[in-house]
């Protein structure tokens, strides 16, 4: 077994150092790549997923706590709901609209 995790492109040869089994990563220019929709909410994920995280750590009252947990996994569904798509597509992207896909359309 290698200790390199391949970028989830099929096309990128960009590999990055395991730290977990079966870890999934995309590099910085396919994700800079994807559509902006698809950036733009993961990073958002992201960033809530963290503020709640932080909030955890200050808080003293495990009530509150508690609550903040249910937030925190909601966003991390939202992370791995969003990773699906970006997975998607990375692996079949649309196709560019050119000759080809016209002719497709029309059955030539």
């Amino acid at each position: 077994m290698t200790d390199r995790t391949p970028c989830i492109n099929p096309r990128c040869r960009r590999t990055f150092k395991c730290d977990q089994e079966g870890e999934e990563v995309i590099c910085g220019k396919c994700f800079r790549a994807l559509p902006a929709e698809l950036r733009n909410e993961h990073r958002r994920c992201w960033r809530e997923y963290r503020k709640w995280n932080r909030r955890i750590l200050r808080t003293s009252d495990p009530l509150k706590a508690l609550r903040m947990h249910d937030i925190r996994n909601r966003w991390a569904a939202m992370i791995d709901g969003n990773w699906d798509l970006i997975r998607r597509a990375v692996t079949s992207p649309e196709k560019p609209a050119g000759l080809d896909t016209f002719l497709e359309e029309v059955g030539l």
